[in-house]
């Protein structure tokens, strides 16, 4: 219906208004930026950064890493995932190129990531004991 609203479904333990001190501690230590976000790109007021009275304690200018910027492989197609455009599945590199071991892009380089899930508990060609014990030892290496 083009509509979308923040609705409170923990009405008994949180007040419409949250924790007035904790958002008071928020709005001064962060602000609202926009953000580069990996497999998507550049989204207009989506992250938060520290405010100038924190700056000092900000790693991107602490430590000048400010300008470091990276991409996705053209054969990844993560960022399609994360906006639901296409299922892990429908990319090509899902399970070949690119896996837990030697991931890609965003989606399988955490295991709660779209692709990582996918890999993990698809159930394609009925797999046999073996191969979902090699598949969680592949996810969760032993060192």
């Amino acid at each position: 219906r083009g509509e979308h609203r923040v609705e409170n479904a923990y009405a008994r333990a949180v007040r419409e208004d949250g924790n007035p001190a904790a958002v008071h501690m928020i709005e001064e230590v962060f602000e609202v930026t926009d953000r580069n976000w990996r497999g998507i790109g550049p989204i207009p007021a989506s992250g938060w950064r520290l405010t100038d009275a924190f700056r000092a304690y900000d790693a991107e200018h602490r430590f000048d890493v400010t300008g470091i910027r990276t991409e996705e492989p053209a054969e990844c197609r993560s960022g399609e995932v994360l906006q639901g455009l296409i299922k892990p599945t429908e990319c090509a590199a899902f399970g070949t190129t690119c896996t837990p071991r030697t991931p890609l892009g965003a989606t399988m380089v955490s295991s709660e990531g779209a692709c990582a899930a996918y890999y993990l508990y698809r159930r394609m060609n009925a797999p046999t004991p073996q191969a979902d014990r090699a598949v969680r030892e592949e996810m969760n290496p032993v060192a």
